[in-house]
């Protein structure tokens, strides 16, 4: 006589109970007396299922970004030379530009 077929709800629970069990699928399988390759067909079936589509374009939205304000620039102008700087700009190295544009 054979055996009544199981519902997809039943392989789920089949599918994660040896997930969970530690054990391989070949042994979870005669342990639980289900026919193997039955075992891996449900498998490969509930996962075409349950993983993403292919094929298919999936639109990704990127959050707007706000602008990142700059800081103000120190302008120095010296015989008609401008020489713009950030304010991160050591001193040292713009007294030393200074000195080599006064002399």
């Amino acid at each position: 006589m054979r055996r009544q077929r199981r519902t997809k709800a039943q392989w789920q629970s089949i599918l994660s109970a040896q997930q969970t069990s530690g054990l391989a699928p070949p042994e979870y399988c005669v342990k639980h007396r289900i026919h193997l390759q039955t075992f891996y067909a449900r498998r490969c079936e509930m996962n075409k299922r349950t993983g993403p589509p292919s094929g298919q374009l999936i639109k990704i939205i990127q959050p707007k970004t706000q602008p990142v304000p700059t800081p103000p620039q120190l302008t120095v102008v010296y015989h008609g030379v401008s020489l713009n700087v950030n304010h991160a700009v050591e001193a040292q190295w713009l007294a030393g530009v200074i000195k080599a544009l006064v002399s």
